[in-house]
């Protein structure tokens, strides 16, 4: 196991959010899915992505030796499912970093006011923390 410093931390945590920052093509995002997780973020996913949230710009900041994601606002659901991990892409829709997802108060990294999506619906994220 790594014991590393807070500082450290931090500046790895800064390199993550200068990532989902890059890019021109739109806003880095959060995009859930609900099959199950692939092995690496370079993989593709084995289902339709079930809903999109826009992060806002800057994507979050780093303190406290976490970095905390800031949604833009709520997603609209294209596909019914269980979301149950999240793909962090940057502003191109290159991946950065998977999570998993759950319910606000579950503890997942990535807290979602439902896990349950109907299409046509939307979803807001509460809460997305890397340590």
């Amino acid at each position: 196991m790594i014991a590393e410093s807070t500082a450290c931390r931090e500046a790895a945590l800064a390199g993550r959010l200068a990532f989902l920052n890059t890019g021109s093509l739109g806003a880095a995002a959060a995009r859930l899915y609900g099959d199950p997780r692939p092995a690496s973020a370079d993989e593709l996913p084995t289902s339709a992505m079930l809903v999109e949230i826009p992060l806002q710009d800057p994507a979050g900041g780093v303190a406290d030796g976490a970095l905390t994601l800031r949604p833009r606002e709520p997603g609209m659901i294209v596909h019914s499912g269980l979301a149950t991990w999240a793909r962090f892409v940057n502003r191109d829709g290159v991946p950065a970093f998977d999570l998993d997802a759950g319910e606000a108060g579950s503890g997942a990294e990535c807290e979602l006011t439902t896990t349950t999506l109907w299409a046509g619906g939307v979803v807001a994220m509460t809460s997305a923390v890397l340590r």
